[in-house]
């Protein structure tokens, strides 16, 4: 009888321990299919994110080729104007690529294209774009998912001929660097992605897309 009593004294306090035990197991596997969730959640925003990027490419290379609008006036953004006009504008020339030197100035950028009088170090940072919005397009929300203020891009103009003088009537190829930023869903989710364009010819509506990767800092 004591060794019975015994043996069910101790019966509780295991099946306690073995409960206790249980439960812990089961929380640490409910917190680890937590994370795991969330760190898919996130994964799969990032992917979007980037997909998003990628889209927005298109949408700058269009805004540099289209030289029209869709009622057959002409595109602002393709013309210099005169001399009391301050917009910036895709250059056809080296002299017209001087103009918009002047009208940016220190500004670089406006309306998302820029004339950068040299090549900056920043400017291969993902940082350094999250910070210049303000200069960029704004892609609407009909041009890309998750509405308004997702998607941006910046086209900077080089020329490729160094040697050709400002005042040369020929059409020399410009090099165009493309940079789309977009935002995902998520807080903190964002993808800097740069490529370079180049024309196949000098006023060929064609061309060939070089050094495309993702900015990081």
């Amino acid at each position: 009888m004591r060794y019975s009593t015994r043996s069910h004294g101790f019966a509780l306090p295991t099946l306690m321990v073995m409960l206790a035990l249980t439960s812990i197991a089961t929380l640490l596997a409910m917190r680890n299919l937590w994370v795991n969730e969330q760190l898919l959640n996130a994964e799969a925003d990032q992917l979007r994110t980037q997909h998003k990027a990628e889209a927005v490419l298109p949408v700058a290379l269009a805004d540099i080729l289209s030289t029209t609008n869709n009622d057959g006036t002409t595109n602002l953004r393709h013309t210099a104007g005169n001399a009391t006009q301050t917009h910036a504008f895709f250059p056809r020339t080296l002299a017209e690529y001087d103009v918009l030197h002047e009208r940016l100035d220190t500004n670089i950028c406006s309306a998302g294209i820029c004339a950068p009088h040299a090549l900056n170090p920043s400017a291969t940072k993902a940082s350094y774009w999250k910070t210049q919005t303000g200069s960029a397009m704004q892609v609407s929300a009909a041009s890309t998912p998750y509405g308004e203020n997702t998607a941006w891009y910046w086209v900077e103009v080089f020329p490729r001929n160094g040697n050709a003088t400002a005042n040369a009537t020929f059409t020399p190829p410009f090099v165009y660097r493309i940079t789309t930023l977009a935002k995902g869903v998520m807080p903190g989710t964002t993808t800097v992605l740069q490529v370079i364009w180049t024309r196949s010819s000098d006023t060929s509506p064609t061309g060939q897309w070089h050094s495309w990767h993702v900015l990081h800092d």
